[in-house]
């Protein structure tokens, strides 16, 4: 992390508010729908170029992509990276999302997050993962490509630095009672 003896340099984490053209292309996969890879490839490099814009243009010396390249849940996109986990539908009354005094505070939103309307724009919330196999890192592409928008984005900016906010694994899978992931051990407990 660069040093500065004149003033505090500024950042933020976090995922920011995508544009309506690149949450409508992730809708349309979500979904399974019809889905053109190339219109997704231009509109999410233009969304992080105009993000990354929009920050410099805030004051914020140290950028980022806005997590625009995760599709998914920050808590979620670290299963498309990793092998070994499998999707299941939550069964009912187990929703391992549905506690917490936020749930009571935000009625609203969590509605809208997981009422199925034409403003959801994940599903989230509908699945579970549970670890059946080991878990090894399979995402080198899509971090590749992270890298390369962000780079491509910061073309033209002047900016300090520049980084990728990632997940901590541990928060990728909540467990019922403990926070921690919820594994199904293999027959041969290599996990």
């Amino acid at each position: 992390m660069k040093r500065s003896s004149n003033r505090i340099l500024t950042t933020h984490v976090g995922s920011l508010i995508r544009p309506p053209q690149l949450l409508e292309l992730v809708r349309t996969q979500q979904n399974g729908e019809a889905f053109n890879v190339r219109a997704y490839e231009q509109c999410l490099k233009d969304s992080v170029a105009e993000v990354v814009r929009r920050q410099v243009q805030a004051g914020i010396d140290i950028v980022n992509d806005g997590e625009f390249g995760k599709s998914t849940s920050w808590s979620l996109y670290a299963l498309k990276r990793v092998s070994g986990f499998e999707m299941r539908p939550i069964q009912p009354g187990a929703d391992p999302f549905a506690r917490g005094a936020d749930r009571e505070r935000f009625k609203e939103f969590y509605a809208e997050l997981e009422g199925g309307n034409e403003r959801t724009w994940s599903n989230v919330t509908k699945r579970e993962a549970v670890c059946v196999a080991p878990v090894k890192y399979t995402g080198l592409g899509e971090l590749q490509h992270d890298i390369d928008n962000l780079k491509a984005g910061l073309q033209g900016v002047k900016v300090e630095e520049a980084f990728l906010p990632v997940a901590a694994p541990s928060s990728a899978i909540p467990d019922r009672l403990h926070g921690s992931s919820r594994v199904i051990p293999s027959d041969d407990n290599d996990i």
